[in-house]
């Protein structure tokens, strides 16, 4: 879930809670008529992936090149509803497609395949595609796999026949349609051993895919071309992917990718840099499409006692006014003007906006130096000869680490020195290498052992609250006891966190979960041991001669609908 200095975030709709259901809306998208058939679309990026692997590779160019080869279970279309991909329709507990066992905290979900879909090679999909996927995810020999939480919670999968699947969870897994954004083809990959399948030459140009386009050519680091996969169309009506053909180029770097688009070389920009918001200027006839994120960049303050790197208690240790005064001595509303061009919507909270049904936030304070000041005076903060403050003989100051080679993010961390340091609070730069900031725990990553004081970076959530828990619940905190599982780097412990967390996903009632996750955030703001800043933008830059283009913060991505994109003649 830690998106870091990767920024592979890529994430908004009202969707109404209720009491009695669960919260999968069906889609409501309907794409514009198609006036033209055909055609060759160029695509620019910058950034190639290196492999087309869609359970193994999180790179954000990956994935959306895979949405274009991969068809799952289910889909996210752009405005967070829940539609079907591979199924013929959503399993709720409404349409009796899912039960659940409140007694023994266990549930089952039935899936019913489209009857016809084949693989690009012609070969039928059926439910034993679904049971071989879930078998090489969690497979113990397998490494490298990205996270399989929620496939470890199906205990067994009853295949009935072709086309009809039920999976048994051993406890409530409220984030079910998650599971199984691609299904893998058994029938060419079967002969390979699970632990290699990450690794297998087969994801440099996969040749058996199921969705709306199929892989030509692969010039690494150059172009990837797709073209139409006309076995896509068996089983789902009249529905046909538009174009013949879609180049997909990689630029060296986002400025040559932006002019790109500027002179017409490419019909679609994607992965805009949120740093280049602020300098886009004339775009000619392209047009900026933008939306908040399902990941927000945030302040942490570790909460270690004694803190690993200083080997002292963090100043800010039982003082909830220190962590106030700094929260409202931030200007965010400056930092978005400047450095984003105005086009970040503000953090208020974790859970991201988009996934509006679950969040009843309290307004983040306002920012207002002069209070915060007032706030450390009262709390016996004293300004000492040199502007900083001092209490009981130690001096407010702490470091702010972050990792190096992201031009905004070092942006965003001066422009914290600086309001801070107006207040009277000394924050010392710190700059770590990303392999060394995000390294795994095994590995001695700074932020797994808690090494700093404060750190900036992104977290990314996901379509669901649940992905809060992770990052926020004691039991994630890493330690040796439990492996270095777990992404509370933070360390927070609160017993109102993590009750709240429990909650909400213990239940698969939206109420229910709509409540619990209310309470989180009360409970988030009382700690005030993070400080949200924005949440990340997710832009791309569209010609007008191409149409259907929806961004998606979701991880199905801008490729979701791609069987729907034409383009004018």
């Amino acid at each position: 879930m830690l998106a870091g200095c990767t920024d592979a975030s890529v994430g908004s709709t009202s969707l109404p809670p209720s009491s009695s259901s669960t919260a999968v809306p069906l889609s409501s998208y309907s794409p514009e008529r198609v006036r033209h058939e055909g055609g060759t679309l160029v695509i620019g990026d910058w950034e190639s992936p290196t492999n087309l692997a869609p359970m193994f590779n999180q790179e954000l160019p990956a994935a959306e090149i895979d949405a274009a080869l991969y068809a799952g279970l289910t889909r996210l279309d752009a405005q967070l509803h829940w539609a079907p991909d591979l199924a013929e329709r959503v399993p709720t507990l409404e349409n009796g497609d899912v039960s659940w066992n409140r007694a023994a905290h266990t549930m089952d979900v039935s899936y019913r395949l489209r009857a016809g879909l084949r693989w690009s090679d012609g070969q039928p999909i059926t439910a034993r595609d679904v049971a071989f996927t879930w078998r090489a995810l969690v497979d113990p020999h397998a490494q490298g796999y990205l996270d399989t939480t929620g496939y470890q919670a199906i205990s067994r999968i009853d295949i009935r026949d072709d086309l009809h699947l039920t999976l048994h969870f051993e406890r409530v897994y409220p984030e079910y349609l998650t599971l199984f954004p691609a299904v893998l083809p058994e029938h060419r990959l079967r002969d390979v051993a699970f632990s290699q399948l990450p690794t297998d030459a087969f994801w440099v140009r996969p040749d058996v895919v199921s969705g709306p386009y199929k892989v030509s050519e692969v010039v690494p680091d150059e172009h990837i071309t797709l073209v139409r996969n006309l076995t896509w169309s068996q089983g789902r009506g009249d529905a046909r992917p538009h174009l013949d053909t879609i180049i997909y180029k990689v630029y060296p770097e986002a400025g040559q990718l932006i002019d790109a688009a500027r002179k017409g070389e490419v019909a679609l920009a994607l992965e805009i840099p949120d740093g280049e918001l602020s300098g886009l200027g004339n775009l000619n006839k392209v047009s900026l499409m933008h939306r908040a994120s399902l990941a927000y960049e945030q302040v942490t303050f570790n909460q270690a006692d004694p803190n690993p790197l200083t080997g002292q208690p963090p100043v800010w240790k039982g003082d909830p006014v220190l962590l106030k005064a700094l929260r409202i001595g931030v200007d965010r509303e400056a930092l978005d003007r400047t450095l984003l061009g105005g086009q970040a919507e503000l953090a208020d909270s974790p859970i991201p906006s988009a996934l509006t049904q679950y969040r009843s936030p309290d307004p983040a304070p306002a920012f207002d130096s002069r209070q915060a000041a007032q706030l450390l005076d009262s709390d016996g903060w004293v300004v000492g000869p040199d502007g900083v403050r001092v209490k009981a003989g130690r001096r407010l100051s702490f470091s702010l680490t972050t990792a190096l080679g992201d031009p905004l993010r070092l942006a965003v961390r001066d422009r914290l020195i600086a309001d801070w340091r107006r207040i009277g609070v000394q924050v010392l730069p710190s700059d770590a290498h990303p392999s060394q900031l995000f390294a795994g725990y095994a590995e001695g990553g700074l932020l797994e052992h808690g090494s700093f004081e404060a750190g900036l970076w992104t977290w990314s959530i996901g379509p669901d609250p649940d992905g809060v828990y992770a990052l926020e619940h004691s039991s994630e905190i890493p330690t040796d006891r439990n492996q270095g599982q777990g992404s509370n780097f933070g360390r927070f412990a609160s017993q109102n966190i993590d009750q709240s967390l429990e909650r909400g996903r213990g239940s698969l009632l939206a109420g229910q979960r709509v409540q619990a996750y209310s309470a989180f955030e009360r409970a988030y703001n009382d700690l005030g041991a993070e400080l949200p800043l924005y949440q990340r933008v997710l832009s791309v830059l569209a010609s007008p001669h191409l149409h259907n283009v929806l961004p998606n913060p979701a991880p199905d991505t801008t490729f979701w609908n791609v069987a729907d994109w034409w383009v004018d003649p």
